[in-house]
């Protein structure tokens, strides 16, 4: 008789982990209550809402996880207040928010080309640029293009193709 080896399976905590390292990062949320939704079955997506709700809408993680439990997430964006107009306010600030956090971007400044429509890795990026050189944070902005990437954008500006990156 042949004794079967159990195959040890490979969780990935590691994933896990980021996820809860990520979520406590972006919105300062307590790591083991982050761990205990995840343990209760919430997914990590529902996660991300749920956190992002609660703090556009300034409320309790509680108070956002007993609304999903039972209603749709338009439902619980509805009953918190969170309109399209007060949903994209406080994205907004809460995007230029980081980018103070992490490139030292006045938040008005990166609101106001947030609203031209570039994205807040777009305005970190130009940002870096324009650290090296004098030509304005917009111009440089306007110089990326799908087809000319960051590194490109740099080097054209006679930068080092890294300077997108310090």
């Amino acid at each position: 008789m042949c004794a079967s080896v159990a195959k040890e399976t490979v969780s990935r905590p590691t994933d896990q982990e980021k996820l809860i390292t990520t979520l406590h990062t972006n919105f300062n949320y307590d790591k083991v209550v982050l761990a205990r939704y995840l343990d209760k079955g919430i997914s990590p997506n529902d996660l991300r809402t749920l956190c992002k709700y609660a703090h556009y809408a300034q409320v309790s993680l509680e108070k956002v996880a007993a609304l999903r439990e039972k209603y749709v997430w338009t439902r619980v964006r509805f009953l918190l207040g969170l309109t399209p107009e007060r949903l994209y306010e406080r994205e907004l600030a809460y995007k230029a928010e980081r980018l103070h956090r992490v490139a030292g971007l006045e938040p008005e400044l990166t609101k106001a080309y947030l609203r031209l429509g570039f994205a807040s890795h777009q305005v970190k990026r130009a940002r870096y640029i324009a650290s090296h050189c004098d030509v304005p944070l917009l111009d440089i902005l306007n110089m990326k293009t799908r087809q000319l990437k960051w590194p490109d954008v740099a080097e054209k500006l006679g930068l080092p193709r890294d300077a997108c990156m310090k």
